[in-house]
């Protein structure tokens, strides 16, 4: 029982240490325990470690609720590492409260009482975190299996987490190959002004880094004190970016340095046994592909970040500090558990910002590591990281199968507003909260529905906002790559937009793309602003095509309108003419019958006279006789 006090002696006659005190978790379970608080076994488990008093003689079944225990002293080290994990066992409530015991069948057949439990309720969550190791792993993996049947099996010495038997194991792993010398390289003051223009232009955004420990460190390094091959590829990055926006270093020496935290960060040795170090060091290493490279490297460097936060598991919650981590001796005896679980969860955030933000951009699939706990973030003055965050968790995702192109448009039409509503800060954000918006905007166009006019001008005034801040970073020569970016995707979506505001508004924009060409005088840029000014050509050829059609088309009408004008007056003549003369006619009939023309006082000019006006009289020969038809 891992609760007596004692010795006890293995198979190969040798003594094996045992802890003279366990705790209430792994009595309960009949677990080895090293007497630590919390020990490495509930650690590993995420139980609740808490210590009752009570010793060797007493009950070791039995169970407290309270959480006033004083921490046993520290036991001597054990020759093998304690478990750390537990494939399908879900964790102890925090009071450990008698459970129902198993069935007699099982416990006689030597299975303990997680295999009940195993059938009576699932674990929430797929996997677990190996402190000592600093890794992720999987409960139905067949890394973690030995153990777990160990353990079921009451073994004395259940196998560790380990890859057993993974290859056949015919050749040796590649070792370390790295040499050059960083510190060498790049001097002290150099790293240090580095340090300084990450905190002040990269950090507000991409808050995922505790500067003065970077520092302390850094100072360290370069100072005798190495602090290893992954510490070199974080400060690489550093480095790299802080010349990017800076120019701390010449572009070559920036390329060499960038060059070096690839190498390592590429090799196997470094690839095996990876840490938050590595973490940091590939989002750097990703911001800066973003920034200087092109959208496949790049969404493939964002895939690899995010499968290493999911090996290292920087999504999860450590149940103590750092120190129960790889990363023990290097992290200040001050950390505390709410710092480290700050440290970890503003690592994923950033991480997946990142990825998203690369993959919604270029179209790609994500990959999806589970939830992050966005509620253990410390909130620091100036920190803007949170910013980026809610911009990103506005996005519906592209993973999602959508049957209803309604229900579709509807989520992105919410993302939309809730995008426009999201406060940002900074410049940056300014322009990423326009990327996003011109990129459901291109959503919306793809499902054929139509956009209203109330949605078109949301994406017209995310742009508008993003012009001045592109001129602001551009001025402060902080090449972000989205200060071209955006401005010549605001372009396209106006021309594609094709409206009267739309119109309006390519002026403002093609002026700013003509002043950011010309600060820049970069290859991109200029290629940029050509093409603008060619889909603008464009347009304005489209437009001449139409306004000649619509001429034509208003010259045949006119054309055909005066013809008709003229036709009509010509059948209002001919109607009034032959209804004069029916009109006469009929007076004529009318007149014989009631007048008598053998009166001697008749007027005949004033009884002919109507018919002169009508033109009914005709002459014949040289002499003018007026005659009734």
């Amino acid at each position: 029982m891992a609760s007596i006090a004692g010795d006890s002696t293995t198979a190969g006659g040798h003594m094996r240490q045992r802890s003279r005190y366990a705790c209430a978790p792994c009595r309960q379970r009949k677990r080895k325990c090293d007497g630590k608080y919390p020990c490495s076994t509930c650690t590993g488990y995420g139980y609740d470690c808490q210590y009752n008093g009570v010793r060797g003689g007493q009950d070791n079944n039995a169970a407290s609720s309270s959480s006033n225990y004083h921490s046993p002293p520290s036991p001597q080290g054990t020759k093998r590492k304690s478990p750390a994990a537990d494939l399908d066992e879900p964790p102890t409530p925090t009071n450990f409260a008698p459970k129902t015991r198993p069935h007699a069948s099982l416990l006689r057949r030597g299975f303990g009482e997680e295999v009940v439990l195993l059938k009576e309720d699932r674990p929430s969550t797929n996997g677990f975190l190996v402190p000592c190791k600093g890794r992720f792993i999987g409960r139905h993996s067949a890394v973690a299996f030995p153990q777990w049947v160990g353990t079921n099996l009451q073994s004395a010495c259940p196998p560790r987490v380990h890859s057993f038997a993974y290859n056949t194991g015919v050749r040796r792993e590649l070792s370390y190959s790295v040499t050059f010398k960083l510190d060498k390289y790049v001097t002290w003051a150099e790293v240090h002004d580095s340090i300084n223009v990450y905190e002040n232009v990269i950090h507000p955004v991409f808050g995922f880094i505790d500067i003065e420990y970077l520092r302390r460190r850094s100072h360290y390094h370069w100072h005798g004190k190495p602090q290893g091959p992954n510490f070199e590829a974080q400060i690489s990055g550093i480095v790299a970016l802080a010349s990017l926006f800076s120019q701390v270093l010449c572009e070559n020496r920036e390329l060499r340095v960038v060059q070096h935290a690839k190498d390592v960060l590429d090799d196997p040795a470094i690839a095996r046994f990876p840490t938050l170090d590595t973490m940091s060091a590939w989002i750097l290493r990703t911001i800066y592909s973003r920034s200087t490279s092109r959208p496949g490297i790049t969404w493939q460097y964002s895939c690899t970040m995010m499968h290493l936060c999911e090996n290292i598991g920087a999504s999860r919650q450590p149940e103590t500090s750092s120190s129960q981590t790889a990363d023990a001796e290097k992290r200040t005896a001050a950390t505390t558990v709410h710092e480290d679980r700050d440290f970890r969860a503003r690592l994923a955030i950033v991480a997946r910002c990142l990825h998203v933000f690369i993959s919604y951009e270029h179209g790609r699939s994500t990959v999806e590591i589970g939830p992050i706990p966005e509620h253990s973030v410390i909130h620091r003055k100036g920190d803007l990281t949170m910013q980026l965050n809610a911009l990103i968790n506005a996005l519906p995702p592209d993973s999602r199968s959508h049957h209803d192109q309604l229900s579709r448009r509807q989520e992105l039409c919410t993302a939309l507003s809730d995008l426009l509503a999201a406060p940002t800060d900074h410049e940056y954000l300014t322009l990423i909260k326009a990327d996003l918006c011109f990129c459901v905007y291109r959503r919306l166009r793809l499902l054929d529905l139509g956009l209203k006019q109330d949605q078109l001008e949301q994406v017209i005034r995310a742009g508008k906002m993003a012009l001045p801040a592109a001129r602001i970073l551009v001025l402060r020569n902080h090449p972000w790559w989205n200060t071209v970016g955006s401005v010549f995707q605001y372009l396209c979506v106006l021309l594609a937009i094709d409206n009267s505001d739309s119109i309006a508004a390519i002026p403002e924009a093609m002026e700013t793309l003509e002043t950011i060409t010309k600060h820049l005088r970069t290859h991109l840029a200029d290629e940029a602003l050509n093409t603008a000014r060619l889909l603008v050509r464009a347009m304005k050829e489209k437009k001449r095509k139409e306004f000649d059609n619509l001429d034509r088309i208003a010259g045949i009408t006119s054309l055909a309108t005066d013809s008709l004008e003229d036709n009509n007056n010509n059948n209002m003549a001919v109607n009034e003419e032959a209804m004069g003369a029916d009109q006469l006619l009929q007076q004529q009939q009318q007149w014989s019958g009631m007048i008598d023309f053998t009166d001697p006082m008749w007027n005949w000019d004033a009884f002919f006279e109507p018919f002169a006006e009508q033109g009914l009289l005709w002459t014949s020969g040289s002499d003018a006789v007026n005659t009734i038809n």
